[in-house]
């Protein structure tokens, strides 16, 4: 049977949350007047590509699986040693998009990059998706593992789980995590209200669907032209290429699901509350979470920095690694600081 265009509009917008919608504001991602952070230096349109196996994990990483109370199954690699850098990726994603990183700062933290339920080979139990599910699941992870004074990096909807988590266990957050870093994502809005209300009912109609019994096409839109707007200037064509591979891998039901948790999401209040060091990161090229967007989220948690890139888009794990990389550990070093400190 041939895919209707309800089921086209489902996968499509799931495949990278709402990326048509946000391109209709890309005229507000424009350089901040407030960004607490001074932002990163110009790298030129004319900056060297990564190489390719710069998005391929280094051969020594080891897979982790951690059982979660609700009977899923939580799955991460792991590398090296010292303070642990716990790595959340975004919608259609895998832990592999941190690859980069993982090159970067492999031999000095010990990094723990996860893939979120219903993405890579971490599966849903009986509680199903959603962000209080993922929230649940990263403060699973954090007590399981035994972690503790980590940094907890989450990309896009990986930042969304990181934001729920503070709310919802905020006993795990002071136990365990020293800092955040949320990296081109949103306290709230995912997308905008005229959008909104279709994203909504499209989700409805796919939910409809698979309750029923029938399929989705997998890869209906899923494409490398729609990954290339996740990026900014010049990025890496193997990056775009995996992008979309990662986006056409994942289950329907899967995306489905967690996009309509996506679109429940709303964090103000929990970043409000939240006291935990924080630095906010964002692209001045990013189509999904504009600059606009991650000041309004770094402005709701108190004393958070907020640095821009310029010329970057969505995907900073991949596009600006050394910078990001270079952000975390500076971040880092002054949590080690202070701790010295106040010792």
């Amino acid at each position: 049977m041939k895919p209707s265009r309800t089921q086209k509009a489902v996968v499509l917008g799931a495949s990278l949350v709402g990326i048509g919608a946000a391109a209709a504001g890309a005229y507000r991602a424009t350089h901040p007047a407030d960004a607490v952070g001074a932002p990163g230096e110009d790298p030129g349109r004319h900056r060297p590509r990564l190489p390719d196996a710069a998005f391929v994990l280094p051969d020594d990483v080891v897979d982790l699986r951690i059982p979660t109370p609700d009977g899923g199954t939580i799955h991460a690699v792991e590398r090296g040693h010292g303070r642990p850098i716990v790595l959340l990726h975004g919608i259609t994603l895998r832990h592999d998009v941190w690859a980069p990183i993982f090159h970067e700062l492999g031999d000095r933290f010990r990094l723990i990059s996860v893939d979120l339920r219903g993405h890579g080979t971490s599966a849903a139990g009986t509680d199903g998706y959603g962000m209080a599910r993922l929230g649940d699941d990263l403060a699973t992870l954090l007590v399981e593992l035994d972690l503790h004074d980590a940094i907890v990096v989450g990309h896009s909807m990986g930042g969304m789980t990181a934001m729920q988590f503070c709310g919802d266990h905020p006993d795990v957050l002071a136990a365990r995590v020293a800092g955040l870093v949320l990296v081109a994502t949103r306290a709230h809005q995912v997308m905008p209200p005229y959008v909104d209300r279709a994203a909504k009912a499209a989700v409805a109609q796919g939910r409809t669907r698979l309750a029923a019994g029938h399929d989705l096409p997998a890869r209906a839109g899923v494409n490398t032209r729609l990954a290339r707007l996740a990026f900014g200037d010049k990025p890496s064509p193997k990056a775009v290429e995996l992008v979309a591979e990662m986006g056409q891998s994942m289950v329907p039901e899967a995306m489905v699901q967690s996009l309509a948790g996506l679109l429940e999401h709303d964090a103000r209040e929990a970043l409000r509350r939240t006291r935990t060091p924080s630095v906010v990161v964002v692209g001045t090229r990013d189509l999904l979470t504009p600059v606009p967007a991650g000041s309004h989220l770094a402005h709701l948690l108190p004393g958070s920095e907020f640095v821009v890139l310029r010329r970057a888009g969505h995907q900073l794990m991949q596009e600006r690694p050394a910078e990001l990389a270079k952000i975390i550990e500076q971040f880092a070093a002054r949590l080690d600081l202070a701790a010295e400190t106040s010792s």
